[in-house]
């Protein structure tokens, strides 16, 4: 099946690339992803995207069978929209060459992370910025691979944030090597103030193993749990801090901390 090609391609307009940079952040969204992200009317950022597909900028993945699994449809960057970014300036398109195949449930994964960082970001908006392992520098990230995303506080006297996600049933020996890199990196350069680490799981059994994982860790940054649940609640305080639980009392729960501690 020979691949469309347009005759001819229009100039990306403000709001296209708007569009084209919220696939560059997110890796995969939807039409009501993007509706909800700038305020706009669904059938509007329909239109908008219908144009960027058929311009060959935006891969449409959608099938028959989409409808009766109740599956939006999903919108990503195809190799012109990607070289389009570069040539704009962002340096993290190299991802999004990787991975090209991908199936529903990494696809589903991808947008839920993309919640569980909105749902932050809008919780202390005018307080944090969010970028995504796809749209930062890659030297702001320090770890390889780099944390799904980064919080940035808009101003000196906010600390930052690194969020990690665990799925359920996330191997006990992964969350401890990839807790581990952010401790021996924070160690080996004492210079740098490590982001706080958000350690978010996807069940209350995996939030449990990294609380016993990471209890007894005396790292120069402060470490936060908590579950997909609780934090799509929308509520602030969800955050447990390790080393404080024990789960024979009630817990205690915090909101994420807009200050360093004296």
């Amino acid at each position: 099946m020979k691949r469309y090609v347009p005759k001819t391609r229009y100039k990306i307009s403000s709001n296209q690339e708007l569009l084209l940079l919220y696939m560059l952040k997110y890796r995969f969204v939807s039409s009501d992803l993007i509706a909800d992200i700038i305020g706009k009317d669904r059938s509007t950022i329909y239109e908008r995207l219908s144009v960027l597909v058929d311009q060959g900028y935006v891969v449409k993945l959608y099938d028959k069978t989409y409808r009766f699994r109740q599956r939006p449809v999903i919108y990503y960057l195809a190799p012109l929209g990607i070289r389009y970014m570069k040539h704009r300036g962002y340096e993290r398109t190299q991802l999004h060459y990787k991975n090209k195949d991908y199936t529903d449930d990494q696809i589903d994964e991808q947008m839920l992370l993309t919640s569980l960082v909105r749902t932050i970001a809008k919780q202390y908006e005018g307080k944090l910025n969010s970028y995504t392992k796809y749209f930062q520098r890659s030297h702001d990230f320090c770890l390889m691979p780099p944390p799904y995303a980064k919080l940035v506080g808009k101003t000196d006297s906010i600390p930052d944030y690194f969020m990690e996600y665990f799925p359920a049933y996330h191997q006990s020996w992964k969350i401890r090597k990839r807790v581990n890199q952010h401790y021996d990196y924070a160690d080996e350069h004492g210079d740098v103030t490590h982001p706080h680490l958000l350690l978010v799981c996807g069940n209350n059994s995996t939030e449990k193993r990294v609380v016993r994982l990471t209890a007894n860790m005396l790292p120069d940054f402060e470490i936060f749990t908590t579950t997909t649940e609780r934090l799509l609640t929308g509520d602030k305080k969800v955050w447990l801090k390790p080393y404080e639980v024990d789960w024979d009392d009630p817990l205690i729960f915090y909101s994420l901390p807009l200050k360093f501690d004296d």
